[in-house]
């Protein structure tokens, strides 16, 4: 992850790049709160597929642009916005009441707000760790998960994964990256932090 300026004719906005594993493309963010929260879509199994700064719309004149487009599996669509509760007042909650009543006449979307308060410092801190391992392949071991036991640490995963040939402690990790293992993300993830196996 790495910030990165683009200069518009107007102005010039801090922007943070990433590679988004769900998309398997880059995608852009502009700022650490928005970055966040595109890290909870991530991990996110509701969801199909989302995109940042997705199309503009003339909400009385003035242009907006929403911060995000959301698919989900289910096929219904939302746009959100996402914003810290510094910049929130009663002027910016009038605006967003016009803003969504633009987009719902426009293709019934609804605009949902999104501030810090609805994100949890330690689950991110968690999803930060893992997703680095989603770009490992899992494939080739799991077969593997058969013959785990439901319910292990962490650090156990570690040492049955790391007995295969193929496998390595990474390769747990990954495992747990792509959702084979279920765990309680309210808290740090660590060796010694208990997995859940998903069946099937």
């Amino acid at each position: 992850m790495k910030g990165k300026t683009k200069t518009a004719k107007h102005r010039s906005k801090f922007t943070i790049n990433f590679y988004s594993h769900l998309n398997k493309c880059h995608m852009w963010c502009e700022s650490f709160l928005e970055m966040n929260y595109a890290l909870t879509l991530e991990f996110d199994e509701s969801v199909k597929s989302y995109c940042t700064q997705p199309e503009y719309f003339s909400v009385y004149g003035k242009r907006y642009t929403p911060d995000f487009l959301i698919e989900y599996k289910s096929g219904y669509s939302d746009y959100v916005e996402v914003k810290h509760t510094h910049f929130i007042d009663d002027d910016f909650f009038s605006l967003h009441h016009l803003r969504k009543e633009v987009i719902y006449q426009h293709n019934r979307h609804e605009l949902m707000l999104v501030s810090e308060l609805d994100l949890d410092s330690k689950i991110i801190s968690n999803y930060e760790l893992l997703r680095p391992y989603k770009q490992i392949d899992v494939e080739p071991i799991t077969p593997l998960l058969v013959k785990l036991p439901r319910k292990l640490t962490l650090k156990r995963l570690e040492f049955y994964i790391s007995k295969h040939s193929n496998g390595t402690r990474a390769h747990a990790w990954a495992l747990v990256a792509h959702q084979f293992f279920d765990f309680d993300a309210r808290f740090n993830l660590g060796p010694d932090t208990l997995l859940m196996r998903r069946l099937g």
